[in-house]
C-alpha cells in the first residue's frame, strides 16, 4: 500500500463470515425480514474498510469538514449465509474541487473465491486540510 500518492491508496479487511446471527441482528436493525440476507448487509460489512480509508493520513480527510456526494452500488450476486467475505478498498481518484478535494473510492466485496459479491462506489467532497 502507497502512503505517498493518495490516488494509490488500498485497504483490505478481514474475512468475515455471514452467519444465521449476523443476518438477523442486521435485519432486525433496519427492520428487514430476517428469513433473507438484506442487500444493504454489505455496507455493514464493508463499513470497516471505507473507514480505514476515510481515516488514512494520506488523504488527509477532516470527516467534520466533509460531504458524502454520492453512494452506488452493483449487486453481482446475493449475499448467502455461510459466505466468508473480504471488503477491498480502492482509491479511485483525488482532485481539486471547490477549495477542497473530491475523493472517489470503490469497495469491492469478494468470497472466498475471490469473485465479487457487490461492488459500492463512493465521493467524498472534503475541505483542504493542512498537512
Amino acid at each position: 500500500m502507497s502512503t505517498d500518492n493518495a490516488d494509490d491508496l488500498v485497504v483490505v479487511g478481514d474475512p468475515v463470515t455471514v452467519t444465521d446471527a449476523v443476518v438477523t441482528r442486521f435485519a432486525g436493525a433496519v427492520g428487514a425480514p430476517t428469513d433473507q440476507v438484506p442487500v444493504t448487509l454489505a455496507a455493514a460489512l464493508t463499513a470497516p474498510v471505507q473507514r480505514a480509508v476515510m481515516e488514512h493520513p494520506a488523504l488527509r480527510i477532516d470527516l467534520a469538514r466533509t460531504l458524502h456526494t454520492a453512494q452506488s452500488s452493483e449487486h453481482h450476486r446475493p449475499i448467502r449465509v455461510g459466505d466468508v467475505l473480504t471488503a477491498t478498498a480502492t482509491v479511485t481518484g483525488v482532485r481539486s474541487a471547490r477549495g477542497g478535494r473530491m475523493i472517489g473510492f470503490d469497495t469491492v466485496l469478494r468470497d472466498a473465491d475471490g469473485e465479487p459479491v457487490q461492488t459500492l462506489t463512493s465521493a467524498l467532497l472534503t475541505a483542504e486540510v493542512e498537512e
